[in-house]
């Protein structure tokens, strides 16, 4: 991911956010009373991103591929909040590569989009779904 980072950290579109997930209610516990000491072993940019979670992952574990829970993994999530690639432990240089060139073509996308004009046959329904009253 450090690759990766270092390539796309200037886009203004390109956000990490960092989840350090504790789903045992003690170690969770001692996570949040040392998290200013483990916010300080990530990178300055990166701390208003790291994020602490208790979160119960047990329905999202099969579908989100969180199948072991003693390694990290990265997710690169589009703007609709879609996972369009994952990958855990240490990557391989392919899995590297194909990160980055995900995360390009997802940014490529998005800029795309924010400079496109807006269609006017959507702004038109649009403009009709806002006029119906409400109940």
């Amino acid at each position: 991911m450090e690759s990766t980072h270092a390539q796309y950290s200037s886009n203004p579109l390109y956000q990490v956010v960092q989840v350090n997930l504790q789903e045992n209610l003690l170690k969770s516990f001692l996570v949040k009373v040392f998290s200013n000491s483990l916010r300080s072993t990530v990178p300055r940019e990166l701390q208003p991103t790291y994020l602490v979670s208790s979160q119960n992952m047990e329905y999202l574990r099969d579908p989100m591929g969180l199948t072991n829970s003693k390694v990290g993994y990265v997710y690169l999530i589009d703007e609709n909040l879609k996972i369009r690639w994952a990958g855990c432990a240490d990557a391989k240089l392919e899995e590297v590569q194909a990160l980055e060139s995900c995360t390009g073509a997802l940014l490529k996308r998005l800029e795309e989009n924010k400079a496109a004009p807006p269609n006017p046959e959507v702004a038109a329904e649009e403009k009709t779904t806002n006029d119906l009253p409400s109940s």
